[in-house]
Order: C-alpha cells, then sequence, then structure tokens
C-alpha cells in the first residue's frame, strides 16, 4: 500500500511563484509516481483543470503526470514573494504586516479545512506561507511534519532577523521531523541565524529540466550580459546595472539585458533611462520558457549578482544553455558548478572584472562551459524527489 502524502504547495509556477513554483512542481510530478498524493495550493487559473469539483485531477500544461493525484485549489492572492522586501529603511513590521498576516491567517484556515478532509499519514510543506497550516494540523493528528525550505526570510530581507515571518519559520522547522535545504548554504542559515539542529536538516538540490537549446541569430552586433531574476532586492537587480556600467566602461563593445517582473521593475526602468549606457540596457519583463531558451542563446554571458540565492535555478539553466556564469559567492547553485566565476555582490567592480575576463578570453570560458553541461546531465527532478523519499521514510 503507497504512503498517503498531503503535500502544501505554493501553487503552480508563474511570474509571483518564481523557481519557487518550478520546483514543487517538478518534484510533485515525481513524487505523484510512488505514493498516493494530495495536493493543496493556492488556484492558478492559468494551469489547473477547469472542472469545477473539490478534488480534481492535475495536469501541468507541459508535464505528464503518470498517476493521478488529488487537487484541493484554494483561492488566494498570497504567494511567498507577494509582500513587499525591506530596503535600507524598513523592517517587515513596516510593510504592509497586518495586512499580510491577516491574509496569511485566512489562508491557513481555508489550508487547514481542506487538510482535514484528506486521509493522509505524513505532511509535506513548501515555504513559510503554508507553515502555519502544516503546524496546526500535525499537532492535531500528529502526523510526521517535513517542510522544504526554497527561501528564507532572512534571505529576502538582507540578514535581518527581526520580522513574524522569520519568527514563523523558526518556529516550524523546530517543530518539524525534518526540513530540507536546497543547498549547503542554505542549511548553514538554518543553522547559525535560525538555530536549527544540523542533524535535522537535508540538503537536497534541485533537478533541471534539460530544455531544447535555441540558436538564434542576435540583432546586436555587441556582446550580451544577461540578468534573469525576480526583480527584488534579494536578487541584485539595481546592482546588475551598477555592474553593467561599469563592465561597459572596461569593455565597450557590449550590451545588457534584464528579464524578470518584481517590485522594483518601475524603478530599474527610470534608472536604467538615466544611465549613461541607457542605449545598451534593455529590460524585457517577465518571459515564458520559449522566449527565456531564445534569451539564452543569444547572451554571451550571465550574471548573478544576488545577495542570498539560497540556490537559483536560472543558473543551471544558463549553464545548459552554455553560458559561462558569474554568479554571487552566497549562491546555492554554485555548489554544483565548481567553473562558475564567483563574486561579492557587494563589490560591483570585482562582479565587472569576472565578467571582463570571460568577453576577453572566450577559449577558456567554452572549456568551463562544457565541463558544466557534463555535471549538468546528472541533475534531474527524479533523482531529488528520491532523496526526498528517503527523508519521509526517516521520519515515519
Amino acid at each position: 500500500m503507497n504512503l498517503k502524502l498531503l503535500i502544501f504547495g505554493p501553487g503552480a509556477p508563474d511570474r509571483q511563484t518564481s523557481g519557487l513554483g518550478k520546483a514543487a512542481m517538478h518534484l510533485t510530478d515525481e513524487l505523484a509516481k510512488h505514493v498516493d498524493l494530495t495536493l493543496i495550493e493556492p488556484k492558478q487559473v492559468e494551469t489547473l483543470a477547469t472542472k469545477k469539483v473539490d478534488h480534481e485531477t492535475l495536469s501541468f500544461s507541459d508535464f505528464s503526470i503518470l498517476k493521478e493525484l488529488a487537487t484541493v485549489s484554494i483561492e488566494s492572492q498570497l504567494s511567498a514573494y507577494h509582500y513587499q522586501e525591506v530596503t535600507s529603511a524598513n523592517t517587515m513590521e513596516k510593510v504592509e504586516s497586518q495586512r499580510l498576516y491577516k491574509q496569511l491567517t485566512t489562508f491557513s484556515e481555508e489550508l487547514v479545512l481542506a487538510g482535514k478532509k484528506t486521509d493522509f499519514e505524513v505532511i509535506y510543506a513548501h515555504d513559510w506561507i503554508t507553515f502555519k497550516a502544516a503546524l496546526e494540523l500535525k499537532q492535531k493528528f500528529g502526523k510526521p511534519l517535513l517542510l522544504h525550505v526554497h527561501s528564507l526570510d532572512f534571505d529576502r530581507n538582507f540578514g535581518q532577523s527581526t520580522s513574524w515571518i522569520f519568527d514563523l519559520e523558526k518556529k516550524a522547522m523546530m517543530e518539524a521531523d525534518a526540513v530540507i535545504a536546497v543547498s549547503q548554504y542554505s542549511k548553514k542559515i538554518m543553522s547559525t541565524e535560525y538555530g536549527i539542529p544540523e542533524e535535522k536538516i537535508h540538503v537536497v538540490y534541485h533537478g533541471h529540466t534539460h530544455a531544447k537549446h535555441l540558436v538564434s541569430k542576435s540583432p546586436f552586433t555587441e556582446k550580451i550580459v544577461l540578468f534573469v531574476g525576480r526583480l527584488s532586492g534579494q536578487k541584485g537587480p539595481m546592482q546588475f546595472l551598477d555592474i553593467a556600467e561599469k563592465v561597459h566602461e572596461k569593455y565597450p563593445n557590449t550590451r545588457f539585458v534584464m528579464s524578470g517582473d518584481g517590485d522594483l521593475y518601475k524603478k530599474l526602468i527610470e534608472a536604467g533611462a538615466a544611465s549613461h549606457i541607457a542605449d545598451r540596457f534593455h529590460i524585457t519583463g517577465y518571459l515564458g520558457h520559449d522566449d527565456l531558451q531564445k534569451l539564452y542563446g543569444l547572451a554571451d554571458v550571465y550574471c548573478m549578482p544576488s545577495f542570498s540565492e539560497p540556490f537559483g535555478l536560472t543558473a543551471l539553466e544558463a549553464a545548459d544553455a552554455g553560458l559561462p556564469l558569474v554568479l554571487s559567492d552566497k549562491c546555492g547553485a554554485a555548489e554544483l558548478l565548481p567553473e562558475a566565476a564567483l563574486a561579492d555582490p557587494g563589490n560591483v567592480i570585482q562582479f565587472a572584472e569576472e565578467i571582463v575576463a570571460i568577453l576577453q578570453d572566450p577559449k577558456k570560458s567554452k572549456a568551463r562551459t562544457e565541463a558544466h553541461k557534463e555535471i549538468i546531465k546528472n541533475l534531474t527532478w527524479k533523482r531529488s524527489a528520491s532523496k526526498i523519499l528517503s527523508v519521509i521514510e526517516s521520519i515515519i
């Protein structure tokens, strides 16, 4: 008889759920082949089946679930990244905190009600928006709880630990039977900043979906430096503009493309327009899978200046597309990509120098990218799901 697993998910991938939604979707797809699975998540109109029933079979577009899974869809606008992140002048308490807490409470009540109607043996919850409900069900039914932490409030808010979301994450991780971190980097933060015992934390790296590489003819004669990610403070998009200006000083034959959406979108448009490289700085907004693959095919260097990046799926995507990488030295994916150049996100000049070095030595860069392709061949979501199942087996 198969294990009965209850998953609290973030919702299907979109511009709000970002890499979190993508990772949770792939893992659910794989886990559904081995367990009896019920998925409860915020409703995503574009990707959920339209049939209006309490439990429905979920089919993600572009992915085939080989075994049926029951899905409970809950109407909610709450997402793990929905709240505005802090700036140097703000803390979480100052930023729509009461409204956000009320939203979370309502959302959690809905999750709990749906969960109570479900027959399950283990609870598996993704990120902070699901932790409150997961804890309540664990306390009510005494069932094992596994938390999968894709990003922490500590990551999103520049190392601050004074928010109620931080406190919720800490309480949930302390009371859970096991916690999954997406990198050793993230595990260290859980241990040192949240005080979670190391033996409770299991590192499971994300998998990767190998995409068809699209080779496109660039409309530009210049080299292209690419940023892909959520346009929020954590990801360093304003830093990328500063880096771009420094790169252009040292290597004028360059253009810079930023793909993504987020709370800093308007500010970046304005800052880019005011920059002395305004005619070389392009912001595409959010791109779907095919358009993003085309963009990877046009680029010459991938830049990720995140101030804290628990993993960073786009780094794998860029590496798989054959791009040399300059990553933040606070990026979990770098643990799997040893040929990536690393730089301090607070050091614009260091980042720029690493990018220029790649542009000036394409032969060396090609050797690095070939090494990464070999590594990425072994990264699959099936492998990640297998490790998660092993963690689940250890707590039941």
